[in-house]
Order: structure tokens, then sequence, then C-alpha cells
């Protein structure tokens, strides 16, 4: 079962995502980290999720990239729950991966659809392999004038992997304000 948590920057989305998979009934419970830390505002970050998981029996797992390999880390992943954070990492770090060799193509509509089909690809392949896949992600507004041409191509990417992503998840939550309010929540 794969459960997509959307939402803005400090809306509660990492809050709710954790208290979701306390509630799965899951003995096993990972954390599947895709951040790369870059600096100390980075860093505090990290800390800062720790201390919310601490003592909630979450294992850390640290994958940037290729997340469906995660499975391979896993004891009996088909009885556990995995908290993927975050998506918006993970695209990121796949837009950058070797100058992302996805994207280097004349037809830029077509390379980005492909991109997005593959990162939706693994993260599809890991839920098949857990027993629960919750997802964070971040949506941002789709311009913005402080947006150069490669936030603009990052935040196209972000949405096509999140559509992609609404489309094949079980349960979708929106995420708005600081107040973790659930908009839309149901199964599909």
């Amino acid at each position: 079962m794969m459960t997509l948590v959307i939402g803005s920057s400090n809306s509660g989305k990492s809050s709710l995502a954790e208290q979701l998979c306390l509630e799965t009934g899951d003995e096993r419970r990972y954390y599947l980290a895709t951040m790369q830390v870059l600096g100390p505002e980075g860093e505090a970050r990290v800390q800062r999720h720790r201390a919310m998981r601490e003592g909630k029996g979450f294992v850390t797992l640290e994958r940037p990239l290729l997340v469906d390999r995660a499975i391979l880390e896993m004891e009996d992943p088909e009885h556990c729950t995995v908290l993927l954070e975050c998506v918006a990492n993970l695209v990121g770090n796949t837009m950058h991966e070797a100058a992302s060799i996805f994207l280097k193509e004349a037809h830029e509509e077509a390379a980005e659809a492909r991109f997005a089909d593959r990162v939706t690809a693994e993260l599809v392949q890991l839920s098949a392999g857990v027993h629960h896949l919750i997802a964070v992600t971040d949506e941002y507004p789709a311009e913005s004038p402080d947006y150069d041409a490669e936030t603009r191509q990052y935040v196209r990417l972000l949405a096509l992997v999140n559509e992609r992503l609404k489309k094949t998840a079980d349960r979708v939550l929106l995420v708005s304000g600081s107040s973790e309010d659930r908009k839309g929540g149901g199964p599909k």
C-alpha cells in the first residue's frame, strides 16, 4: 500500500507521515532518507528529523538515488512500513545524477516525461516490495520570478512525478498550512 503525503515546506507533512507509520501496526519501520546533506542547514534539518523519530522504532537507511534497491537492506520488507522522506529530494538528486543523462535530449518534454516515469517506477517498485510505503513530497508554485531555468525544470519534474504518484497511490493526503489539515485523504 502506498500513501502519498503532499504539502509545502513547514506544513507538518513529516509529522503526519510519522504518525501514519505508527498507525500501520507494523513492528518494523524504516526511515528512507533521500536528502544529500550539504552544509550546516542540511545537517540541522537532519538532526531535527532524527529527534522527531527518536524512540519510535525507525531504522534509518540513506538512499539518495535508486530507492527501490533499499529493499535489499531491509529485514522482512513485506512486513514493514517505510517512510520515504522525501520525493522532492529524490527528484533533485536524480536530476543532478551525472547531469542527468535522462534529460539530455532534443525533445525536452519527452525527456522530462521519461525522467518522471523512471522516478515513479522506482517508488512503485519499492511500494510493491513492502507492506506500507508512506512517501512525503513537496509542492511548489509552478512559476515564480525567483526561479532560474534549472529551478523551473526541477519544479516541472517534481510536479510530473507527483501527478504520476497521485494516480498510483492508494491514498493521497494534502497537508496545508501548519495545522496538518487533511484534504481529500480517503483511499482511491
